[in-house]
């Protein structure tokens, strides 16, 4: 099925959570927030969450600082 990761189209296998995908994209999860249609997925459900064909997902690395 395909879904998006930040405006770009990714093909992923059927049946496959927030995590895996994460896992399969080798995508640093230090720092990370993660939207799946403009809402954002606690990442203590990361593991749970199914993605659906057509999903917007939107990464976000958080910066501290001043």
């Amino acid at each position: 099925m395909q879904i998006t990761i930040n405006d770009i189209p990714t093909e992923v296998t059927s049946d496959i959570s927030l995590q895996q995908v994460l896992l399969s994209q080798n995508i640093n999860q230090n720092g990370l927030a993660v939207a799946v249609n403009n809402s954002v997925i606690n990442k203590s459900t990361w593991q749970q969450y199914q993605l659906k064909a057509n999903d917007a997902v939107q990464l976000f690395q958080i910066v501290t600082g001043g």
